[in-house]
């Protein structure tokens, strides 16, 4: 399992503003984080299509919480809907990402946390407390860096941010 950094700008206006104002605040260049599920990691079982292998395109699955992402079909909460915790296969190319191992994480219980949060609110509150601190998180819903600091089993996700998780995952290698 990997935890992929997102260091690109999306293309529409205001998401790509949005990844420009994260990366600012944040003075990293990580606006995005998602956890990737690799061929090994023994939780095809718990995909949703039953592999971890890269598609045609050279997808591989992804789970995250995305402001804007469509919650999938096959998710048992919120299906149809946008912005939320989801999975979905992404093409991590190194020029948007930048991809930290993580050999000390427990890729099956990360895919199952997934699993069971899928379609959970996104963490508008949370992100708007980046700017202003009196503004705190909903403990219910979920960012990018919530949801998979909360899925590696950290305690209280919602310290971290894309970029000092993106920090400490490539700390904790050393």
């Amino acid at each position: 399992m990997k935890l992929a950094a997102y260091k690109g700008t999306r293309t529409p206006w205001y998401i790509g503003l949005g990844n420009r104002l994260v990366r600012l605040r944040l003075r990293s260049l990580v606006s995005h984080c998602e956890l990737v599920f690799e061929p090994g990691d023994d939780v095809a079982d718990l995909m949703p299509d039953g592999a971890t292998a890269p598609d045609a395109s050279g997808a591989l699955w992804c789970a995250s919480s995305g402001a804007t992402d469509p919650i999938p079909e096959w998710s048992k909460r919120r299906a149809g809907k946008s912005g939320g915790v989801r999975m979905k296969r992404i093409n991590l190319a190194a020029d948007r990402w930048e991809l930290v191992d993580l050999p000390w994480a427990d890729a099956r219980a990360a895919a199952q946390w997934f699993r069971e949060h899928e379609g959970a609110l996104y963490d508008w509150q949370g992100i708007f407390g980046f700017i202003a601190w009196f503004i705190p998180n909903k403990a219910s819903r979920w960012s990018c860096h919530e949801a998979c600091a909360a899925a590696l089993g950290f305690p209280e996700p919602h310290r971290l941010d894309p970029a000092s998780l993106a920090a400490v995952a490539r700390w904790r290698l050393t």
